[in-house]
């Protein structure tokens, strides 16, 4: 019989092919799900993946497919672009995604929301299978998408399969792995085939039963399907004889026997064309015509017999751009029988003709840090430039590309402890703050001349900004004690020194340091270190009450940071600033500067990471926690690796913490508790605080004030200060919580001081409504004087914290119950309105038990801003709805209803949140459906 050359059928993956059988059944309900098949090399992961398409397009479901490429890992989004735009049936055309997202490192955040909404629009029309393969060389862009594109689209009839190889892949991978199956995503590990498949394997491509010593050798390769149907096909071609000495077990690498199976089908080649496919292996799984002669020498014209020949061969395969091996293993089959010496020359030597040829240098870069050997100096400067490129976009990317231009160096070259502080540096803004810590404390147990141990200590200062403050100030003093320091460096220490202080408590010393750093930074012309004492300066005064100087010292930052590359930044202080402005009740407008930095240039990954985690914070303050929740759930998507003073971390648990008090999610509650106590035992201060905070939030909503007490007991201290400082408590509406709280479990004393630190920062701030609010709260609950905590409300209204007022105005009714009646149901009803139109359910709730003890039934309001679905819109969303459905624009629709287009705008995305859409198509549809 003759051999099969064909391709064999799928044997043996009875179970897996159930699966995807239901999977694909899942999409005819609506639904979505994500299987993940995982495996080694040659196991049939790509081969499952392409039997999921063949039986999709049977059903009738639109099947697409991308691959990701070592080489292309530079590239953001390439396997699912490849999917989306470059298949044989592309669902989107390329006008759907704006090339300026490609082009711009920047908006690779705003690229990935691109793409999802690509995806909502093409599954509401059919559902869809989205296979991409080879997730181990996935670039960093499209694992952080996989984070957040499966379970955004859970509701859509998309099913996602992911093909991974083990023992391969970053960190960042197997994070996003992990997520999804936590997520609820189904696993696939791909086992070696039973006996019975291998002989059924066989049967298909040798065309007959086999005899036991072929079934011997074919065994040793059952746990790779495609290895064992290559080694198959080299029985078939140099007889069966071979197989009557066996081969090794297959342990992770290639067997010897099919090594030189492969080594003799290679010699055989003519010589022209055994050169070109030995350095096509080299250069990777997927090469261009260019590169080949680049390498050999030989103009294209000469390369097409020897491209023709090894096609022929079916060792290689055309693609419209390029060529690819037909099989991994057979590429690296060739490149094991090359010497290592010549394998790796050869690659280093298609870096520099890939960048002499033009290719962007991050590109190259992933090669050449694979291949440089240490001493190569021409390499590091490379690799360090390519991590500036990427760092503003792509800071996992940076801190790899860094620390490998690290180990290429040795510690007694000049620069080697400026590239220690650099990938610090780049490894705190990836969020990966252990292995920063690492590096820092290990840099400093190598001798050292007094400017490279500054500059290590510099970045051990950076460190410390993370983990603990006091050893931030440790560093920056000592290194300021050594001799012959350049001028920018100290500068440098200064200003760490300065914010370091500051955070750890001592404002009065922090502005001391202030002069020092600010003279040093202007002398040495050091623009990132005057940025970040400026923003310093301004966190002083703020928390001194001097909110104007402070304000105008953010403005100052952040205008000198725009001189400042990004990878060189050492604080982003528009973060701050917006803060700021939240802090003093311009709440609308910190919301404004926000959502610009979310949505618009400027916002690499990491930055749109810190930009969710802030809105978040903004929208809950802004009486929004349904939002609140989706903007912290997005910045906690983002995160590779949790740092003990991540912010943007930080920021989003709490805020999450928050949003399940007011709406007693029992659930997100019991999650929130766990993360308050990981946050306790950090060494951060800050971090700390932030989590004893939440904690004493969460025992208080479970009707424990004297555990939320104790837990706050360090923090309380705090409001004998001005500030309250370190960010004790979070908000300045938190402290009418507080008094409240401590009123209840019996501590007056601690009441009186809150009170009394809260009047300090009204008359130093008469025109400040939300602190005169603030003191106004707490002085009525003091007194329970029901006009004082009615004028809170007022306050906390003109402060546009709308819970907050809600909140004074609940206090107001439980003084008024007991003189007025009516004045007291008055203010409940008022308080619970407030609360339901938030979502405040939990609030609400407790609300509505006050009117019940006054004869008052009020039932649950329908609306509630954290709710779903068509009846959780306001009247005035409706008619924005309404007319956005039958075609109008924004500003017509304004017109239509005497409003701003910024209302309409405002309006719209509120009933995008509460009906689960993104597009006005969807919109459309709801509204019309709803409208039959």
């Amino acid at each position: 019989m003759s051999t099969n050359l064909g391709e064999v059928p799928l044997r043996g993956r009875v179970a897996e092919l159930s699966v995807v059988r239901a999977s694909l059944n899942t999409l005819r309900t609506g639904g979505g799900s994500v299987v993940i098949v995982r495996g080694p090399a040659g196991v049939g992961r790509s081969r499952l993946l392409a039997e999921a398409r063949r039986r999709a397009h049977t059903r009738g479901i639109r099947a697409l497919a991308g691959s990701a490429d070592p080489q292309y890992r530079a590239v953001p989004l390439a396997p699912i672009v490849e999917a989306l735009l470059m298949g044989p049936d592309p669902v989107v055309g390329a006008e759907a995604l704006p090339a300026a997202l490609f082009s711009d490192a920047d908006q690779r955040f705003l690229l990935v929301q691109a793409i999802r909404q690509q995806l909502e629009q093409v599954a509401l029309q059919a559902p869809l299978l989205l296979t991409l393969d080879d997730l181990q060389w996935a670039d960093p862009t499209t694992l952080l998408a996989l984070r957040s594109l499966p379970s955004r689209l859970a509701q859509r009839p998309v099913l996602w399969m992911l093909a991974v190889r083990d023992g391969i892949g970053s960190d960042a991978l197997h994070t996003t792995l992990n997520r999804l199956e936590d997520d609820g995503a189904r696993t696939l590990d791909l086992q070696p085939l039973e006996a019975s498949s291998v002989a059924a394997i066989a049967r298909d491509v040798l065309g007959h039963d086999v005899d036991e010593s072929v079934m011997q050798l074919a065994g040793s390769a059952a746990a790779r399907p495609l290895l064992l149907v290559e080694l198959l096909r080299g029985i078939a071609e140099h007889s069966a004889h071979t197989a009557d000495s066996g081969v090794a077990p297959l342990d992770g690498r290639l067997p010897d026997r099919f090594r030189d199976l492969v080594s003799r089908r290679v010699a055989r080649l003519p010589d022209g064309v055994r050169r070109t496919v030995q350095i096509a292996a080299v250069v990777g799984p997927r090469f261009t015509v260019r590169q080949l002669g680049c390498l050999l020498g030989e103009p294209a014209s000469a390369l097409l017999e020897p491209l023709r020949a090894a096609i022929a061969e079916d060792l290689i395969v055309a693609h419209p751009d390029d060529f690819a091996f037909r099989h991994d293993l057979v590429r690296e089959a060739v490149v094991a029988n090359l010497p290592a010496d010549l394998v790796r020359g050869l690659r280093r030597q298609v870096v520099d003709a890939d960048l002499r040829t033009g290719r962007p240098l991050p590109e190259a870069a992933a090669l050449l840090a694979a291949v440089a050997l240490p001493g190569d100096t021409e390499a590091v400067s490379l690799l360090r430039q390519a991590a500036s490129m990427v760092a503003a976009s792509d800071p996992t990317a940076a801190a790899d590309l860094s620390v490998r231009a690290l180990e290429l160096t040795p510690p007694r070259a000049a620069e080697w402890a400026d590239l220690v502080t650099e990938t610090v540096q780049l490894l705190l803004r990836a969020g990966r703050a252990a292995p920063a810590a690492a590096l820092a404390e290990q840099a400093l147990e190598i001798p050292l001349g007094p400017r490279a141990e500054a500059r290590v200590r510099l970045g051990n200062a950076l460190v410390g900004l993370q983990f603990a403050f006091a050893d931030a100030v440790r560093h920056c003093r000592i290194a300021l004690e050594l001799p012959q320091l350049p001028p920018s460096l100290r500068a440098d220490l200064l200003a760490v020194l300065s914010l370091a202080t500051a955070l750890d408590g001592d404002p009065e010393a922090a502005g001391e340091v202030i002069g020092q750093a600010m003279t040093s930074a202007r002398e040495s012309g050091n623009a990132r270190a005057e940025a970040l004492t400026v923003c310093v300066g301004s966190i002083v005064d703020f928390h001194r009450t001097d909110w104007r100087t402070a304000l105008a010292g953010a403005d100052m930052a952040a205008a000198l940071t725009k001189r400042v590359e990004v990878p060189q930044r050492l604080c982003e202080p528009e973060v701050w600033r917006v803060l700021a402005l939240a802090g003093v009740g311009r709440l609308d407008e910190a919301l404004a500067v926000a959502d610009q930095h979310q949505a618009g240039v400027g916002v690499g990954l990491s930055l749109g990471r810190l930009w969710s985690a802030t809105r978040s914070r903004l929208l809950l303050d802004a009486g929004r926690p349904a939002e609140a929740r989706a903007a912290a759930e997005t910045a906690l998507s983002a995160v590779d690796e949790l740092g003990h003073g991540d912010f943007a971390a930080v920021t989003a648990i709490t805020t999450l913490g928050r949003v399940a008090v007011l709406t007693g999610d029992e659930q997100a509650l019991a999650a929130a508790e766990r993360d308050a106590h990981k946050m306790q035992a950090s060494r951060s201060a800050s971090v700390r605080s932030a989590g004893a905070w939440l904690a004493a939030l969460i025992a208080d909503s479970g009707g424990d004030p004297g555990r939320a007490m104790a837990v706050l007991a360090e923090g309380a201290s705090r409001f004998d200060d001005a500030g309250p400082w370190s960010g004790s408590p979070l908000d300045l509406a938190d402290v009418p919580w507080f008094v409240r709280v401590a009123l209840r479990a019996g501590h007056r004393d601690r009441a009186e001081r809150a009170a009394a630190a809260a009047g300090r920062r009204a008359e130093a701030n008469p025109d400040v409504p939300l602190f005169v609010a603030a003191h106004a709260h707490a002085r009525g609950l003091l007194l329970q004087d029901g006009e004082e905590l009615v004028r809170a409300a007022s306050l906390f209204e003109a402060g546009q914290r709308p819970l907050a007022r809600a909140s004074a105005l609940e206090d107001a009714g439980h003084v008024a119950a007991g003189r007025d009646r009516e004045e007291a149901v008055r203010l409940f009803e008022t308080a619970m309105r407030v609360n339901d139109e938030a979502g405040a359910q939990r609030d609400a709730a407790r609300v509505r038990s006050a009117l019940r003890e006054l004869g008052v039934h009020r039932r649950r309001c329908t609306r509630p801003g954290t709710g779903q679905g068509w009846q959780a819109l306001t009247a005035s969303e409706l008619e924005v709805v309404r007319l956005i459905a039958q075609g109008a624009t924004n500003r017509a629709a304004a017109e239509r209803l005497y409003v701003s287009p910024h209302t309409v705008s405002t309006h719209l995305k509120h009933a995008f949140t509460k009906l689960g859409v993104t597009s006005r198509l969807e919109l459309a549809r709801i509204a019309l459906t709803r409208t039959q």
